[in-house]
């Protein structure tokens, strides 16, 4: 069954996202166009370019993303030079030359405006969906000041509005119920969680299927080093729904 793919951002956590569309394709879904953003822009570009997930995952692992988002700082933000050069040697240098469509968002940070992406340059619009105000510089493009797409829209389902495909929702920043926490960073960290997920909540009615890993509440957005561990939790949460998924094939 031909399906669209939403893909929300959740930083670390978005390596669920390779291990769910894993075991969708497994069950039988075949993805033909994806909408993204933060981490799911990201994941979305490199299914988008004809990666299989288990290549996404020893991609990131093999060049070490942990080190590149731990990367130099510039006045206190961290800046995304290193990533940069990785998705560069590694993606198509423009919308048109992946193999199904993609879609990203952004915010705009001067005007509080969501802003798209569907054609044209590649590699910016990627990054600047996944620059995490306080922590990455925003991205200066194309006369706009650009930060995470999560901070308006972290479930962007509006680029399928009116498809006749079934739509399948992949939302990877459950907030469940966590200890107190005990540092200012942490406390920061889950104001933007619990920020993020209520501008998805609204969204996930427009889906059809709609997929969020319990287990992801207790992974940090920079656990990375977590990665394998990650996609695998995403490839279970799908795989534990299988007689579900399997009745809407059906």
């Amino acid at each position: 069954m031909q399906v669209n793919l939403v893909l929300s951002g959740g930083g670390a956590r978005g390596f669920a996202h390779p291990g769910m569309v894993k075991a969708l394709i497994e069950l039988g879904f075949e993805p033909v166009a994806i909408s993204g953003t933060s981490a799911g822009a990201m994941a979305g570009a490199f299914l988008a370019a004809g990666y299989v997930p288990e290549e996404i995952l020893e991609l990131f692992i093999k060049n070490n993303f942990f080190k590149m988002v731990g990367g130099a700082f510039n006045k206190g933000l961290l800046n995304m030079d290193k990533i940069e050069v990785f998705f560069r040697s590694a993606l198509p240098a423009d919308f048109s030359a992946l193999k199904m469509p993609l879609t990203i968002n952004a915010t705009d940070i001067l005007t509080g405006n969501i802003v798209w992406f569907n054609s044209g340059e590649l590699i910016k619009p990627v990054l600047a969906s996944a620059s995490i105000p306080g922590l990455f510089k925003p991205i200066s493009y194309e006369g706009k000041f650009l930060v995470d797409g999560g901070v308006m829209n972290n479930l962007p389902v509006e680029p399928f509005e009116g498809s006749a495909l079934k739509i399948i929702g992949m939302h990877v920043n459950h907030v469940g119920v966590i200890p107190p926490p005990s540092t200012t960073w942490s406390v920061i960290e889950r104001s933007f969680e619990l920020g993020v997920y209520s501008n998805a909540e609204h969204r996930r009615k427009m889906c059809n299927i709609y997929l969020e890993p319990e287990g992801l509440s207790s992974v940090k957005i920079f656990d990375y080093q977590k990665a394998r561990t990650i996609y695998q939790m995403g490839y279970d949460h799908v795989m534990q729904r299988r007689d579900e998924l399997l009745s809407v094939l059906r």
